[in-house]
């Protein structure tokens, strides 16, 4: 949930009470100012029946009201205090029963009791009420409302500045780092999280170059050793004056510089693509290169008795570096052959825009999610210097293309796709 939807969502649980305790208390505030008039009157009106009964020479009945409702009463008994109360009296004309606030009173003159009976009509009171609670209400979902939308244009403004920064990064590249030019803001703390963005991404470059370059040089400086080491092997494992344990010993260094060999070659060959060094792209046949991939790897297919399966509909054109496309065929359809078992078999299937490489084997003994890592590399391939893969996923990255794995069946299966078209 974004972060405006949570204000206002919390703005909604915290005002929604509020207002609706704030109704409430208005409701009861105003209806207890109608009450204290409506009894005041009443009390007015008491007063002026006592002067009315001051004008009696005999005790009689006097209604005060057309309805007969309210009245001047002889009465013979205990008297009482005046007392407020509400009662409710059908109403013909209205068809309805009608709410009023009856007083009853007590007073003496010249030795005979009399009751008083006030009555006076509650409905316009309960009328105003209904119509303040409507007004309130009414009043109430407009005012949500109108916050609702000026809180939420508001919003956006004070956070485009954030939304902005958070653009900016999603589309960061390390590779073509420039100068982050955020949004200006006068609000502070977006102010000091640009600041700390842009030293950020400038120090993580830094540290990129750095990175790049002590791999790059050390990966050139170490071609010339490794190229003395081979020359001095050759030369020793010529000698005649060896012994066996000599020769195993040199075969040994020899298979190991080899391996550091193949592993500077990967380095460099990494840093190149992730340099973007291959920029040379021309329309190929993707068909024509895993037919050549395949002649390439034949003679090792043979030697493991592996059956190829190869399902090839289209005569896919692509516009890509060529060099790339024969490495990132090659790594894929190498690594199926590695891993695989003897007499098992290979599918090679290309179709549109999908490319799906599925080999036999056992079950990876490392977590699949490692596969494309650097150096990760499966138990039983000792031998696998663990970039091929890392290659890859590196060359997928420059065109956006998409490698997934899965494992079914006992077949290991890799699928190369492009939303774009690529593959």
């Amino acid at each position: 949930m974004k972060l405006i939807s949570k204000t206002l969502l919390n703005f909604l649980l915290i005002s929604l009470p509020l207002l609706i305790i704030a109704g409430f208390f208005s409701y009861y505030l105003i209806k207890s100012e109608l009450r204290d008039g409506t009894e005041e009157e009443l009390s007015k009106e008491k007063v002026y029946a006592e002067k009315l009964i001051q004008t009696f020479k005999n005790p009689q009945t006097v209604y005060l009201t057309l309805d007969s409702l309210s009245s001047i009463q002889p009465f013979k008994g205990i008297s009482f205090k005046s007392s407020y109360t509400d009662t409710l009296i059908f109403d013909i004309t209205e068809n309805e029963n009608v709410g009023y606030r009856k007083l009853k009173s007590y007073y003496s003159f010249n030795g005979n009791e009399y009751q008083i009976i006030l009555l006076k009509t509650t409905m316009q009171e309960d009328e105003l009420l209904e119509g303040i609670f409507s007004a309130f209400t009414i009043i109430s979902l407009f005012l949500m409302i109108a916050f609702f939308i000026v809180n939420w244009l508001v919003s956006k403004a004070l956070w485009k500045p954030f939304y902005n920064t958070l653009s900016k990064l999603n589309t960061y590249d390390i590779k073509n780092h420039e100068q982050q030019q955020f949004l200006k803001t006068n609000t502070l703390e977006f102010q000091q999280l640009n600041t700390a963005l842009t030293k950020m991404t400038d120090k993580i470059h830094i540290d990129y170059l750095q990175q790049k370059e002590f791999t790059e040089n050390a990966s050139h400086k170490m071609q010339t050793p490794l190229a003395v080491i081979k020359t001095n092997l050759t030369q020793l494992m010529q000698s005649t004056t060896l012994s066996e344990s000599d020769m195993n010993n040199l075969q040994t260094i020899e298979n190991t510089t080899k391996k550091m060999a193949s592993l500077n070659k990967a380095l460099i060959l990494l840093s190149k693509i992730e340099n973007n060094q291959f920029k040379e792209n021309e329309l190929i046949s993707v068909n024509k290169i895993i037919n050549k991939v395949i002649n390439n790897f034949a003679d090792l297919i043979e030697v493991k008795n592996i059956k190829l399966n190869l399902n090839l509909k289209d005569d896919l054109q692509l516009t890509i570096n060529p060099t790339l496309t024969e490495i990132l065929l090659s790594n894929l359809v190498q690594n199926a052959i590695r891993h695989n078992v003897n007499g098992g078999i290979i599918n090679i299937d290309l179709m549109q825009n999908k490319l799906i490489i599925s080999n036999s084997s056992e079950a990876l003994t490392i977590n699949s999610n490692e596969l494309f890592t650097r150096f990760k590399k499966n138990d039983a391939s000792k031998d696998s210097l663990g970039l091929g893969l890392a290659i890859v996923k590196s060359i997928c990255n420059i065109y956006q293309l998409n490698i997934d794995y899965s494992y079914s069946n006992q077949l290991h299966t890799f699928t190369l796709n492009s939303t774009k078209d690529l593959l």
